[in-house]
This record gives structure tokens, sequence and C-alpha cells, in this order.
């Protein structure tokens, strides 16, 4: 299991189209993907639970990814949100 602390750059935040747009990216990942932030916890596959969690500009939140491609599946949650979101 590895897990990253990532502050959310998008400067309205994170809505319906940023959602869609992380489980396009999550889906194709074996290891399971969460978001933590704050008192939720969400599996980062779903897109009303990413919405739900409400996220604004500043927002830091704990990427958590438990499986086989963990790796691949940070760097990759890490080059979404630093280019994308």
């Amino acid at each position: 299991m590895i897990f990253k602390e990532i502050e959310i750059k998008k400067h309205d935040g994170i809505g319906r189209v940023e959602a869609q747009i992380i489980v396009r990216r999550t889906v194709r990942f074996q290891a399971e993907i969460f978001f933590d932030f704050r008192t939720k916890k969400i599996n980062a596959k779903s897109v009303m639970g990413i919405i739900a969690m409400g996220l604004r500009r500043g927002d830091k939140m704990l990427v958590v990814i438990k499986g086989d491609d963990e790796n691949e599946a940070l760097t990759d949650m890490e080059k979404l949100f630093l280019r994308e979101l």
C-alpha cells in the first residue's frame, strides 16, 4: 500500500467533469484507489463519491493505493493532478 498527499490546484475545484476524468483514469488500474479528505474516504472509481467530497482549490487529500499496479497508478494520479486538475 502506498499513499501521497495531493493538493487541488484547479481554480474551480473538482466538479462533475473533473470527477469523470478521474474515474476514466482510475478504472485503468487493477489496484484499489481511495481518496481521503477530512472525514470522507471514497473509492476513486466513483464519480458520485468524488463529487460528494466537495474538493476546492487549495484542499489537500490523501491518495491511498493498494494493488499490484499501485506504483503505476500513483504516478498516473500525480501527473493527472499536476497537469489537468
